[in-house]
């Protein structure tokens, strides 16, 4: 390790200089479009196809499924792979598919069954792409920017919440959701000609003497997991929380839509102020974490978004319109988001092992994005047994349990990053009772090297 991350500015400057700011302007541009199908194609299955709660979960796990089933030998793959190459076939074959869905609502084809092949698909590709994307970018960072530069790209996943509802709103009143989703496939193209602009990124591969195996290389980011008590914690309250979000969000639109009687572009603006609190969240996140301290943000961020699960639970209790009750709701949950990607993020990326790096983001996302599909069909299948409300008020309050993991984790005690850094303490991110053999070395991490994200 060279030197201790760089602390959290309030003004971060832009690090990595012209290959970060390509790769930056690539993964802002891509999300941008990423929130309008946020709103689209969850509309599109419902206002075109009549689609209740079930299959409107069965269009959302179709693209959350591929981290179940590719997510750990994608990482053994993108270990291997060019970092870049990868990134930049996924956005293509993620803006050739996603294009797919207006035209054949143009042909009048378009089925919950094409649907969710298309959207899997694009699933598979973004699967490749994240993976490469959290790898590559300890290679245009120095690793005492990797805080600052976590912060810059969550300030464009929550400004592009807010701008994304936004743009969807309007595209809604000009035209039907399908094709406000060819947007989404514009801005993967985009995506794919930045990062072409960024040139070659020399990553040196790990040098084994064994030949190479998939099982050994899955088994060894499994491995580091399993032996760090930091990731973890993380891999069980990332995982439990993004389930219980996803459950939410399944329900949320067809409660919005089908019970509140909510046309598309009024849940459009309710969904662009509750994604407001995302880029609050970011505002206040360097405060946070100089009162504070890391471990306490991430406190902060899960036990914010059980609130607005709570509240959102009580949507029609209250005597304020429900619309106002729910944008309120969804806003806290967001404001949690980015205090908890940035921070548990750059945990993750200052104590992985440069060489595991790709292995251990895939094991890592399988586990927690493989939850996503899972709260989908769950909360699709509550609200067809139980209805939207009460599905709702049970989610919500389950929120509750990510939050009581976190406080009583590890992760909660931690204050400053940098004193996970192996080459400080070969023990400060491992359980004390690990085989010394399995503990990695404190050069390893001196090469180079995102509903939450960890």
């Amino acid at each position: 390790m060279a030197s201790v991350l760089s602390p959290l500015k309030r003004w971060p400057f832009v690090p990595g200089g012209a290959r970060f700011r390509k790769l930056w302007a690539a993964e802002s541009i891509s999300v941008i479009g990423s929130q309008v199908s946020l709103i689209a194609f969850p509309l599109a299955a419902i206002l075109l196809l009549n689609a209740g709660t079930v299959e409107v979960g069965f269009v959302s796990a179709a693209e959350r499924v591929p981290y179940l089933l590719f997510g750990l030998l994608a990482g053994v793959f993108v270990d291997r792979w060019n970092h870049r190459v990868v990134m930049i076939a996924a956005d293509w074959i993620r803006a050739a598919v996603i294009i797919l869905i207006p035209l054949l609502a143009w042909a009048g084809h378009l089925s919950i069954l094409l649907m969710c092949v298309v959207v899997f698909v694009a699933g598979v590709a973004t699967v490749f792409f994240d993976i490469a994307y959290q790898s590559i970018l300890t290679s245009v960072v120095d690793e005492r920017d990797l805080l600052n530069a976590n912060r810059l790209l969550e300030t464009s996943s929550a400004t592009a919440q807010v701008a994304g509802p936004g743009l969807a709103a309007v595209l809604l009143r000009v035209m039907s959701a399908p094709y406000a989703i060819a947007v989404d496939a514009l801005s993967f193209a985009f995506s794919a000609l930045f990062l072409h602009s960024i040139g070659k990124v020399r990553i040196e591969p790990e040098e084994s003497s064994e030949a190479p195996s998939i099982r050994r290389e899955i088994l060894q980011g499994l491995a580091f997991i399993r032996h760090n008590k930091y990731l973890r914690w993380i891999a069980t309250i990332a995982g439990s929380w993004n389930l219980l979000i996803q459950g939410v969000i399944t329900v949320f639109f067809v409660f919005m839509s089908q019970e509140l009687k909510l046309s598309a572009s009024t849940i459009a603006v309710v969904v662009f102020f509750g994604t407001i609190g995302g880029v609050a969240g970011i505002a206040v996140m360097g405060r946070i974490n100089a009162w504070f301290g890391a471990g306490p943000t991430v406190c902060i961020a899960t036990v914010s978004a059980a609130i607005g699960g709570i509240v959102m639970a009580l949507a029609d209790s209250t005597p304020l319109p429900p619309a106002i009750v729910i944008g309120a709701a969804y806003f806290l949950m967001n404001a949690g988001f980015p205090l908890f990607d940035v921070n548990v993020i750059t945990i993750r990326q200052t104590i992985t092992p440069r060489h595991l790096m790709s292995r251990t983001t895939a094991a890592i996302r399988t586990i927690i994005w493989g939850a996503l599909p899972i709260g989908a069909v769950i909360g699709g299948f509550l609200g067809a047994a139980l209805g939207t409300r009460t599905a709702i008020v049970v989610l919500g309050v389950a929120l509750l349990v990510p939050a009581a993991l976190t406080v009583i984790s590890p992760i909660s005690k931690v204050r400053n990053i940098s004193d996970l850094s192996p080459s400080k303490d070969n023990n400060a991110s491992n359980d004390d009772d690990n085989d010394p053999d399995e503990t990695p070395e404190p050069t390893a991490v001196a090469h180079p090297v995102q509903g939450v994200d960890a």
